[in-house]
């Protein structure tokens, strides 16, 4: 008999990859589209971007991280923007200490490091508009729908780690909880437990939203328009040292994964990397506690797939029985529509019972 599975016993976790089919750019993608502009329209920023890189290489090296493992991305990238932009506005107290760079930095990032600035805000206009809005989204990206046929009767616990718009746009915003009320203001009790809510689905953008604003309160909101955004007023993250923002709603939604993680029975994941140190620990962290649940991850990586491999280095990375891991090696598009449903998450506790479903 199949496995009944209660409220809260499965969770969704995307990364950029589960996005791809519907063409968007990932991180690496746009790292190339950037390296291409540098050879024109943006040739002006190619210094600080050289600069930049070999920061960051040089860094990584430093901590001993080995060469074959090195991958300078988008998220590298806006980061370190990030910080030039904090040491010219003065909000980072170590600079005194680290004066030695001043002379470098000048040079390529202008008297007052104003071409920093306005790299970070061509490349957000750039993935605002172009990267992660291709033309066609909501048809392009309707293999999303198959959310709404996993079979699971339970509200539905969705984390992505994405900007885009993918899932709000296929699953119908009337369907989602994603923390918003009539007046447009986040509050994180629209997650608590309601009588009153006939909510599908839970949505916790972990990294922010391209729709998300903060009014002049500082309080999220949203705009029903993207283009109406400033791109340098985005409330999304990148970099590591800002993946654990102390305020809201990151520090509840990563709160959130955390507890939805110990909660489940089966963690299914599609398209993430497994690069971020913060995600993996805590997937850590629920196996230990509940050594019989299981992980589903599907990423697409050709014909030359080694799944036994990919399952050991899960195995080792994140200290899981590898028998606790399914891998698939499917295109997005291919594992929403043919595996993202009850009968297939089942099939992963073969030697379970037939359980009643919890209230």
């Amino acid at each position: 008999m199949r496995k009944q599975f209660g409220e809260d016993k499965i969770i969704i976790l995307l990364g950029a990859g589960a996005s791809c089919d519907a063409g968007m750019l990932n991180s690496i993608q746009m790292i190339a589209a950037i390296e291409n502009l540098l050879k024109g329209e943006w040739a002006k920023y190619k210094d600080l971007y050289n600069y930049i890189q070999s920061s960051y290489y040089h860094l990584e090296r430093i901590k001993g991280i080995d060469t074959k493992s090195l991958n300078f991305n988008i998220e590298n990238l806006v980061g370190l923007l990030n910080v030039i932009i904090n040491i010219a506005d003065k909000n980072i107290d170590v600079y005194p200490f680290i004066g030695s760079w001043e002379k470098e930095l000048l040079v390529v990032a202008g008297p007052k490091l104003e071409l920093a600035i306005k790299f970070k805000e061509e490349i957000l206009t750039k993935l605002k508009n172009i990267w992660l809005s291709p033309d066609d989204l909501k048809k392009r990206s309707s293999y999303y729908r198959k959310m709404k046929e996993t079979g699971y009767t339970m509200p539905l616990r969705i984390f992505s780690l994405n900007y885009d718009m993918c899932i709000e746009e296929n699953l119908g915003i009337e369907n989602i909880e994603r923390g918003f009320g009539e007046d447009k203001i986040w509050d994180y009790r629209r997650y608590e437990p309601s009588q009153e809510q006939a909510i599908s689905y839970f949505l916790y953008k972990l990294h922010g939203s391209l729709d998300w604003k903060r009014n002049p309160q500082t309080r999220l909101t949203y705009s029903d328009s993207i283009s109406s955004i400033d791109p340098l007023n985005m409330e999304i993250i990148f970099g590591i040292q800002n993946k654990l923002q102390s305020y809201d709603p990151y520090l509840f939604y990563f709160y959130s994964f955390r507890e939805a993680c110990i909660r489940s029975e089966i963690i299914v994941i599609s398209g993430y990397g497994f690069y971020d140190k913060h995600i993996n620990d805590n997937l850590e962290s629920a196996f230990q506690l509940d050594t019989n649940k299981r992980l589903l991850v599907n990423v697409y990586e050709g014909e030359n797939f080694d799944e036994q491999a990919y399952i050991e280095k899960l195995s080792n990375l994140l200290k899981i029985n590898s028998d606790n891991i399914t891998v698939n090696n499917l295109t997005a598009k291919e594992f929403f529509t043919n595996n993202l449903n009850l009968d297939y998450f089942s099939s992963l506790f073969p030697d379970e019972d037939d359980e009643a479903i919890l209230p």
